[in-house]
């Protein structure tokens, strides 16, 4: 497999330096993993990749480079940047079986990670323990790429990124730079006040108001925010607009998959649709049947606890304290917090700016909230600032 597409490029003594570290440790024995930080608009994909083409033109056994991501959509990111065939993760490392009537997933001895002479993955600050495990069972070199910028990963995710980086790339290139999303996202990181203005190519900062909200509805984009009571408030009002009703998901709508199975193939995170209505299950689960956007067809039916839809007309709901092993859990999408939006990206997303709700005494994670917001967003932004 050939490496990723990188054009015409001179790196910079920097960049080059960081090439050389990573065919150095490629050649290395023992240490199997190599991480390789850096923000938004510096390159980290374009330097694995010229670094990939150095170490197969030096290491003539390094013959198949398989790339990926966590989620689907950064996955197709990596393939719209020039990666060869870029999958999932779990597309890697699982093989989907079919016992007794229903899909599971396992271990592949024999799938594309059993035959790669380097694995390269991006965007891996969701990447759990467990997944590393099954990713690091395998034996080979992985190089992985990760946004110390970025918010914390939840409990349980950074097994690749909760250290320090091997190598950390922060100059922004000359062209990242004269995007509007990289200047303010790099203003955001920086803790620089951001001044609302239409800064053109899509992209508009204003003040939420009556009239802007309006802007969280639209098809087209992915709204995200930072509080459960902001993110219930847009997605009972999302439904209404779009003639939906009731207290469980109806065919057509947008979801979300909020707990890791791994034998369903399911991660936090994973966003589709609903192909039909939900249907009442034993007592309390129900079944939910969802097209989820990394997949060819159809779910069949997933048995799923509906607390977090209970949620949204019911604040004081809570998670039941033990959810037995294989059930699933789902909740609305029309708005996701920050967090459920790490490691994807979207064309187009609109942001209720919730950053103040991460400013606290001994730790300000605003500015990495904030920026990991607008860094989710591709090519179109509407960022909408709560006023003083």
């Amino acid at each position: 497999m050939t490496a990723m597409k990188t054009g015409n490029i001179t790196p910079s003594a920097a960049q080059l330096a960081v090439i050389r570290q990573i065919v150095e440790w490629y050649g290395e024995r023992g240490r199997q993993e190599f991480y390789l930080a850096g923000y938004a608009g510096v390159g980290k994909t374009t330097i694995a990749a010229l670094a990939i083409e150095e170490i197969q033109r030096r290491y003539k056994g390094c013959r198949k480079v398989i790339t990926g991501a966590y989620t689907g959509k950064a996955a197709h990111r990596l393939r719209q940047k020039g990666a060869p065939d870029p999958s999932t993760i779990h597309a890697m490392i699982y093989l989907p079986k079919v016992v007794e009537g229903r899909l599971v997933f396992e271990l592949a001895a024999d799938g594309p990670a059993s035959s790669a002479d380097l694995i390269v993955l991006d965007e891996v600050s969701m990447v759990n323990r467990e997944l590393a495990s099954d990713l690091r069972s395998f034996g080979k070199k992985i190089l992985v790429m990760g946004d110390p910028g970025q918010l914390p990963p939840v409990a349980g995710a950074g097994a690749f990124t909760n250290r320090e980086p091997d190598a950390f790339l922060s100059e922004i290139h000359r062209q990242a730079a004269d995007s509007p999303i990289i200047r303010l996202a790099t203003a955001a990181r920086l803790g620089e006040p951001i001044r609302t203005g239409d800064y053109g190519a899509d992209v508009r900062v204003a003040v939420l108001t009556q009239e802007t909200q309006h802007e969280v509805y639209q098809p087209r984009t992915q709204a995200i925010c930072g509080i459960h009571r902001v993110r219930w408030t847009i997605c009972q009002r999302a439904r209404r607009r779009f003639g939906f009703e009731g207290p469980l998901p109806l065919k057509g709508e947008k979801l979300i998959c909020t707990r890791n199975n791994r034998e369903e193939g399911l991660f936090n995170g994973a966003l589709g649709i609903a192909t039909a209505d939900a249907e009442p299950e034993v007592r309390p689960y129900v079944d939910i049947r969802v097209h989820l956007d990394d997949e060819p067809e159809p779910r069949n039916p997933l048995l799923t606890h509906p607390w977090q839809f209970a949620q949204h007309f019911d604040a004081s709901t809570r998670k039941p304290d033990r959810l037995e092993k294989g059930i699933n859990e789902f909740d609305w999408a029309y708005a996701i917090t920050c967090h459920k939006a790490q490691g994807s990206e979207w064309p187009h997303v609109t942001i209720v700016d919730d950053s103040a709700a991460f400013r606290r005494a001994g730790q300000n994670d605003a500015p990495k909230w904030l920026y990991t917001a607008i860094t989710r967003a591709q090519a179109g932004l509407t960022l909408l600032l709560r006023g003083a």
